[in-house]
């Protein structure tokens, strides 16, 4: 079943040259798909507070990713407002996801569903090899700059779950939008330790849960990120999960809400048991399917009209296997489930 190639792009050169490529080859359809994105979310949306505020929010980013923007917007034909537009409307949404990691026979195994709004806009992926940085392959909207979901070349794995936050970045400080720091880090980091360091040494817009795998020796590991602060969860029996509140702090966001079901709580328990009970089974595990079936739990997948879960991904970055949906929703139970072929065999 091949129909899933013509989701995956592969881009090589300067970050302005990456853009510009990106640009022509989406063309017109690049401008038709931010039009139906904002157009969906404009009850939830100030769009006078959007046009305003997308093209300052741009020219804050770090240079390697306005120039990217600007050669997108030049390639496709479009103002660099609108651009900007697309990927500054991030900045006011919400996020429920469920993530999970799990050590078989010494390999690291992910499991991830991003729950979110427009599924059907959602499901491709990008290969991207910018001149100077490590290469990655990154999961999101076609035409996306950014990411909550990647690896590199390295084999380093990571991606991320919305968290609410109570603090802010520090004065001074250099901070990005969570996904403008995943972003950057697939493309600098080659360690879960050069992970550590760059939250160290950035703070970040709004709140993330970051899961990083390093598959080159499936080392693993758990941020619960603030905006200038974060805690690192380490695994407990070769196994971890998580999902859109705090485990290694008080957290003071948790109201009624997130106990009910599908709620923050209630997924998080019901994907605890089942990996928990993955992992105690004598019965040796038939991967990926499943950590595909966990993904497809009725406690665990959104299915609702607001929310829905977009994408689906179970991957060992050990060995490059890499499974993802690309396109169908709801995504871990009817999504188009493919392997994505590894584009840096050893």
């Amino acid at each position: 079943m091949n129909s899933h190639l013509d989701r995956i792009q592969h881009f090589k050169g300067n970050p302005r040259e990456i853009g510009f490529a990106a640009g022509r080859a989406l063309g017109a359809k690049l401008e038709r798909t931010i039009n139906h994105y904002i157009a969906s979310q404009q009850k939830s949306k100030d769009l006078e507070k959007l046009r305003a505020g997308a093209l300052a929010w741009l020219r804050n980013l770090p240079k390697r990713f306005q120039n990217e923007f600007e050669g997108m917007a030049d390639g496709a034909d479009i103002p660099l407002q609108r651009v900007a537009e697309f990927a500054y409307i991030e900045e006011c949404d919400v996020k429920q996801c469920s993530g999970a990691i799990y050590i078989h026979e010494n390999q690291a195994w992910v499991a991830r569903n991003n729950d979110f709004y427009v599924p059907e806009l959602w499901g491709y992926a990008t290969i991207r090899e910018v001149d100077g940085r490590i290469p990655t392959i990154s999961f999101d909207m076609e035409g996306g700059v950014f990411t909550p979901t990647g690896i590199n070349k390295d084999k380093l794995w990571l991606h991320y779950n919305f968290l609410p936050v109570w603090d802010e970045p520090a004065p001074n400080k250099l901070h990005v939008p969570p996904y403008v720091f995943l972003t950057e880090a697939l493309e600098l980091c080659h360690t879960i330790s050069d992970v550590e360091t760059l939250l160290d040494e950035t703070d970040r817009d709004g709140g993330m849960l970051l899961f990083a795998v390093d598959g080159k020796n499936n080392e693993f590991a758990l941020f619960d990120c603030m905006s200038s602060k974060y805690y690192r969860r380490e695994p407990s029996d070769g196994w971890i999960v998580g999902t859109n509140h705090y485990v290694a702090c008080e957290d003071p966001t948790l109201g009624d809400a997130d106990k009910e079901p599908l709620g923050t709580l209630s997924r998080f328990s019901r994907m605890e048991n089942l990996i928990q009970t993955l992992s105690a089974s004598q019965t040796p595990p038939n991967l990926p399917a499943d950590l595909i079936r966990i993904l497809a739990d009725d406690g665990i997948e959104r299915r609702d009209k607001q929310v829905i879960t977009v994408y689906s991904n179970v991957a060992c970055p050990g060995t490059g296997e890499i499974w993802y949906t690309f396109g169908g929703y709801p995504a871990a139970s009817k999504g188009n489930w493919q392997r994505l072929e590894w584009p840096w065999m050893d």
